[in-house]
């Protein structure tokens, strides 16, 4: 019976082909309207550079092989592929991954510098996988495809965000998405059961001791699937702000290196001060006027006490034992744990390379303070501050199960629970000089 399901799968798959995809022919209906009808950059030169994602490298490699001739010949431009295999291909230029970006976005990847480049001619159309969605600046280009949707929304907000960077040349950006089908809440109501019962069917089968009951877990995992898939409903009609999809965001998806390397920089110059300032210090800065997302609050530093495995804690949260934390001043979460990276851009912008306080905001917090004595507003902050990491870390743990097959929850001394002790370690506080 399952022999008989799959062939007649397999039969339709079959009879599929570039000649009768109706998908491919949209895209490429896509494709030439934009290279026919090309946009305007700011200095008036015409843009014609298509970026189209896909998550599989089958696909990718697919719509190379489908698109290749009918680019060059009808279209008259050049096309390149880029996976995470290696498997890359182009119609000019080397296939060195590096290269192709460079022939594809030459402005923003400076490519006038690099003499052993043809300077002739570039590449238009760039399809690839997900190998590219972060850490690539390739604003050159204004037009992205995601021929298919992650399941997760950050994922393709990220994708966005290799042409929708500051210095580009051009003065919208436009991202098209295909969805996989029309009736979009059948789809997710589908995903959701499949993949709630995966997840709980791995659980049940390592036959340890869960340390959750399977009513608790199957509520943690269905809260975190109705988030992702409102996620899902709000991008079918809006174009969102990564900052907008706060508890989702995968730490492991931002490297963190360049702010490793300051810090270490900063210890070797000044470890003994370091290793004799007590705990719970603070300062007070006024927000960045040129960034809008800094508003005033307070950045909070916690370390949970009395974890056994940090390792297993990294699962959730990499930067365990510590949490960073931005509350604005009204009580609202800005930025959770999981957002590491924009609290730590925060830290710098606004702290680094300041050496002297800002006395009249100094001035201004002991006097609504009464020195020190009258902490009830900060206290409550604090309180919000520990409320969301309980909340963001149970969401993250339904996140982590669906990972993949083998993904395991970490252990009860690992996790995040009301009871978790945590200690101050530094806070920063944003307020705006009241002269």
């Amino acid at each position: 019976k399952d022999k008989d399901q799959l062939m007649t799968l397999y039969s339709a798959a079959c009879a599929v082909t570039p000649e009768t995809d109706a998908k491919l022919k949209e895209l490429k209906k896509l494709i030439a309207q934009k290279v026919q009808n090309p946009s305007k950059t700011k200095s008036g030169t015409s843009n014609r550079k298509i970026l189209v994602f896909t998550a599989f490298s089958d696909t990718a490699t697919y719509l190379f092989n489908s698109l290749k001739d009918w680019a060059r010949s009808e279209m008259g431009i050049h096309i390149a592929l880029v996976t995470g295999g290696g498997n890359n291909k182009t119609t000019f230029g080397e296939t060195e991954f590096n290269r192709i970006l460079t022939n594809f976005s030459p402005l923003s990847k400076h490519r006038e510098r690099i003499p052993s480049m043809s300077q002739e001619a570039e590449i238009d159309l760039l399809i690839a996988t997900d190998c590219i969605s972060e850490g690539q600046n390739l604003q050159d280009c204004d037009y992205l495809v995601n021929y298919d949707i992650h399941w997760n929304p950050v994922r393709i907000i990220q994708r966005f965000g290799r042409i929708d960077r500051i210095g580009s040349v051009n003065k919208a950006v436009q991202l098209v998405n295909f969805w996989p089908t029309d009736d979009l809440n059948k789809y997710i109501n589908l995903k959701h059961r499949v993949e709630a019962r995966m997840a709980l069917v791995d659980i049940a089968a390592t036959f340890d001791d869960n340390i959750l009951k399977n009513d608790e877990l199957e509520e943690l995992i269905q809260d975190d699937l109705r988030y992702r898939d409102k996620q899902l409903m709000k991008l079918k009609e809006e174009v969102l702000d990564l900052e907008d999809l706060d508890d989702n965001v995968s730490l492991t998806e931002f490297t963190l290196d360049d702010f490793r390397t300051d810090l270490l920089k900063y210890l070797k110059s000044n470890e003994k001060q370091l290793q004799d300032a007590p705990l719970g210090l603070y300062t007070v800065v006024p927000p960045d006027p040129e960034y809008k997302t800094i508003h005033p609050g307070v950045l909070f530093c916690l370390k949970q006490r009395n974890i056994v495995s940090h390792e297993e804690a990294s699962k959730i949260n990499p930067l365990a034992p510590y949490f960073l934390v931005y509350l604005l001043a009204d009580g609202n979460l800005r930025f959770s744990f999981a957002q590491p990276k924009q609290i730590l851009e925060m830290y710098r912008l606004l702290c680094s390379g300041k050496t002297l306080p800002y006395e009249s905001l100094c001035r201004l917090f002991d006097e609504e303070t009464h020195h020190g004595s009258e902490m009830k507003t900060y206290s409550h902050l604090l309180s919000k501050a520990l409320d969301s990491i309980f909340i963001t870390f149970r969401k993250r743990l339904g996140s982590h199960l669906q990972q993949g097959r083998g993904a395991l929850l970490p252990t009860k001394q690992a996790q995040v629970q009301e009871s978790s002790e945590f200690e101050l370690i530094t806070w920063l506080v944003i307020q705006k000089d009241l002269k």
